[in-house]
């Protein structure tokens, strides 16, 4: 079991250089978990493709259809709590913290691209592929 930060989900529907990493990740261990905050977090990431002229409404909405199908099932509740006060604590976003905290109470590793968050929770955070 792992976190999957938006960062790295968002690559198994939108390849790009890092997609064949994300897969092995995935072929290793696809029993990913994540904060609900992922859902407007992916659709924030296709609209931004969709006003940019990569990706066409119809797919989009496929995308998110899948997505929201395979994963919703593995959404998890966060401790808002805790993740402000690791949020304060640390200097990360509100929205990075949820992905921590779901990985702090799941007791497993945290897997993203966000550099800011390997460099501050190394024990917890891994980059695909390293």
């Amino acid at each position: 079991m792992l976190v999957a930060d938006t960062n790295v989900l968002i690559e198994l529907f939108l390849p790009s250089p890092f997609c064949q990493v994300v897969l092995a990740c995935r072929d290793t261990d696809d029993d990913w978990r994540l904060p609900s905050l992922w859902v407007s977090e992916f659709r924030h990431v296709l609209l931004k493709f969709l006003r940019v002229g990569r990706l066409d409404l119809s797919t989009a909405l496929n995308h998110l259809a899948v997505a929201e199908q395979k994963f919703l099932p593995r959404t998890m509740a966060v401790d808002s709590t805790a993740a402000l006060r690791l949020a304060h604590q640390v200097g990360c976003s509100s929205y990075d913290a949820e992905f921590v905290v779901l990985a702090q109470q799941l007791a497993c590793p945290l897997l993203t691209f966000d550099r800011k968050l390997l460099q501050l929770f190394p024990e917890l955070a891994l980059k695909p592929g390293s």
